[in-house]
């Protein structure tokens, strides 16, 4: 009882602030404190905070901010940042994997991820992989996650997306491309994150140094992805305060109150 009360009373205090792991290149990186990660009935929220040479993960819930239950993981883990305005993922959209993983950066020798049960909080497997990885997005029922593999040196921010199966460990051979540009290498700062409503669809706004923006659709499911150039003439500091959702069949970009761009979710068409 005493344990209980006293992680309730450090999570009141300490899970008010929010530490955000920037790894430079594509990923945001690891956060820990809020905002943590939200389930799809909007219910429960997942949360991780550093404590001493391990990790805290919570499962609190959004009403009254009780900790449901709670566990301690041995090495520095986070909820993975997918966009630099604070988007988070981790958690499949059928509540039963929980992914978190290492900080990512440049030359890292290698990047690790523990899942665990969202139900229980009990570790169901730990992925360990060769290189600089970070985490991209879950697919509905949890068995396939996607990465953003670093390519080229510490300054670089050219990344390759890759597919794991998280039930044998291993990861698919080659990178997920759009196979209607193969050839074009991806670039880009994430900028925000839209899913689809039963998170088949990953969709993430980029930022490009001295080229127009782009939404990256990707398919959790058949590990197929579809860069669409956005036609925005908006100013480079204005991106990033641009939001996006889906509504009736559309990906609606939004920049102050005002829709900026429309994108059909079947045929990727722009419009205005």
């Amino acid at each position: 009882m005493r344990r209980t009360l006293g992680f309730a009373t450090l999570v009141a205090g300490a899970w008010a602030a929010v530490a955000v792991a920037a790894g430079g290149g594509p990923t945001p990186g690891i956060t820990f404190g809020q905002p943590g990660v939200l389930e799809a009935s909007g219910n429960v929220r997942y949360q991780a905070l550093t404590a001493g040479r391990g990790t805290t993960v919570a499962a609190i819930r959004v009403r009254d901010g009780a900790v449901l239950r709670w566990t301690y993981l041995r090495g520095t883990f986070g909820i993975p940042a997918v966009a630099w305005d604070g988007s988070t993922g981790g958690l499949a959209r059928n509540g039963r994997r929980l992914v978190l993983s290492s900080f990512p950066s440049h030359g890292s020798a290698v990047s690790r991820f523990v899942v665990l049960h969202p139900r229980t909080l009990r570790v169901r497997s730990r992925v360990t992989l060769r290189g600089a990885f970070a985490f991209d997005a879950l697919s509905p029922g949890g068995s396939l996650m996607y990465l953003l593999q670093y390519l080229g040196g510490p300054q670089s921010t050219r990344y390759a997306v890759r597919a794991l199966n998280l039930n044998t460990k291993q990861l698919y051979p080659g990178s997920i491309v759009d196979r209607r540009e193969p050839d074009e290498k991806m670039t880009g700062v994430a900028v925000t994150r839209a899913e689809s409503q039963t998170g088949a669809w990953a969709y993430t706004l980029y930022s490009r140094a001295g080229q127009r923006p782009f939404v990256h659709a990707l398919d959790t499911v058949h590990r197929r992805a579809f860069c669409v150039d956005l036609p925005l003439r908006t100013r480079a500091n204005l991106i990033s305060l641009v939001k996006m959702h889906v509504s009736g069949g559309e990906l609606l970009l939004r920049l102050r109150g005002k829709t900026v761009a429309r994108v059909d979710t079947k045929t990727f068409e722009v419009r205005r």
